[in-house]
């Protein structure tokens, strides 16, 4: 069986201790867990070092100076590379979380069995509201429920979004929805190493707000990646909080490089990143935290010193 790699993405502490938690009480553990954040202050790196001991797991914790903008996929990029040093091979896959989406019980088997035959796996979240999320049931997750008790109208939205997604799957056979349809969530989706390392993970040079996921989804399709609607089946439940994302599409940063002619493999992807801060990785266990290595030019390296 592939492994399966969890890589956690955030900013902030806020949701996610309890996002780890979801990770920690998965039926299927990740064989290794990420988490690579678009920061590096002791509050964050204090939040993440405790998880190992109080929810039994060990973490890959990346970390780098903020640079003053979002850059998501850049820190997605970051965690793969941890991935990629620590051992995960061409056939692993590599399931994407945002901090604040507390992972299902059974969210990363559904990856897996949804997957198992290749392709990228299009999952989508449970918006919590303030309620839920106020009232977020950690013995509940624990035990392998839902966090809080989720609305028929939840329910019915994800339902209807998965008929549309496998819509949108089916149309793609003959050319006749948009490139980057079914939409990939950079919250909750997964991939196959081998494919995202084919296309050169995100493009950097999405800087800000918004369209680098669709972009990846759309060159992962060009590049022949099949989508396998999982909306239904590998749930998610987002934590409320005030969104940073735009009111309209168009707004978004990333809108006008989305509407650009670019390649299917990106230039400043995972190989060639877009200059950054030195990330540094850390090993996180019931022992005390080691630094790995970080490289100059923002290439992740292990004690090896592979690139």
């Amino acid at each position: 069986m592939a492994s399966l790699a969890a890589v956690v993405i955030t900013h902030t502490t806020r949701h996610l201790r309890r996002t780890l938690l979801g990770v920690a009480s998965s039926a299927r553990k990740a064989d290794l867990i990420v988490v690579s954040c678009d920061g590096d202050t002791e509050e964050l790196q204090a939040c993440v070092s405790s998880a190992p001991s109080e929810f039994g797991m060990d973490i890959t914790l990346v970390v780098r100076a903020h640079t003053g903008q979002s850059r998501s996929g850049q820190v997605r990029n970051n965690g793969v590379r941890a991935a990629i040093d620590a051992g995960l091979g061409a056939e692993a896959r590599l399931v994407f979380l945002d901090g604040d989406c507390c992972p299902a019980a059974d969210c990363f088997a559904s990856h897996e069995r949804l997957g198992s035959e290749g392709g990228v796996v299009v999952g989508f979240r449970i918006d919590l509201s303030p309620e839920q999320t106020e009232a977020f049931d950690e013995g509940a997750v624990r035990a392998g429920r839902a966090p809080a008790t989720i609305a028929r109208e939840q329910i019915a939205g994800l339902e209807e979004r998965d008929a549309r997604y496998r819509r949108s799957a089916w149309l793609r056979r003959f050319w006749l929805t948009k490139a980057h349809k079914p939409k990939l969530l950079s919250a909750n989706f997964s991939v196959r190493m081998e494919d995202y390392r084919a296309v050169n993970g995100f493009d950097t040079e999405y800087v800000g707000w918004g369209a680098e996921d669709d972009d990846l989804g759309r060159r992962l399709y060009a590049a022949g990646v099949r989508p396998v609607v999982g909306v239904k089946e590998a749930i998610v439940y987002h934590q409320w909080h005030a969104t940073r994302a735009p009111l309209a599409w168009h707004e978004n940063a990333g809108a006008a490089r989305f509407g650009m002619r670019l390649p299917v493999r990106c230039v400043r992807g995972l190989e060639n990143p877009l200059e950054q801060p030195t990330p540094r990785v850390l090993k996180l266990s019931g022992a005390p935290a080691m630094v790995v290595a970080g490289g100059a030019d923002g290439a992740i390296r292990g004690a090896s010193g592979r690139q």
